[in-house]
């Protein structure tokens, strides 16, 4: 059996029709084994259907460069929110910030 992957997208499509009109120009043509075995060893190394989450950093924050009127006002808009006022604990994380930002 063929199929055929764009070589920068990772997408996969049945026919050379729909590789030509959707990856004009950039498509691999793959022969892919019918037996269950070699299907399964087949998408297994091409991660076909694996979707990759981004890996998330944390930059760590030297607590000596928090602004200690910012961190009161970020705190106490949390403890607003976590009272259910959303547009008041808005507008006093945005105070907060701009305290940050202006050390």
């Amino acid at each position: 059996m063929k199929l055929y992957k764009s070589k920068n997208k990772g997408q996969w499509v049945g026919t050379q029709r729909d590789a030509q009109k959707n990856f004009p120009r950039n498509w691999e043509e793959m022969n892919v084994p019918v037996s269950k075995q070699g299907l399964l060893e087949f998408l297994n190394h091409f991660e076909v259907g694996n979707i990759k989450q981004p890996e998330q950093t944390v930059a760590q924050v030297d607590p000596q460069q928090i602004d200690p009127e910012a961190y009161s006002w970020v705190r106490w808009a949390y403890e607003t929110l976590r009272r259910g006022d959303k547009k008041e604990a808005e507008a006093m994380l945005l105070r907060g910030l701009e305290y940050q930002k202006e050390k």
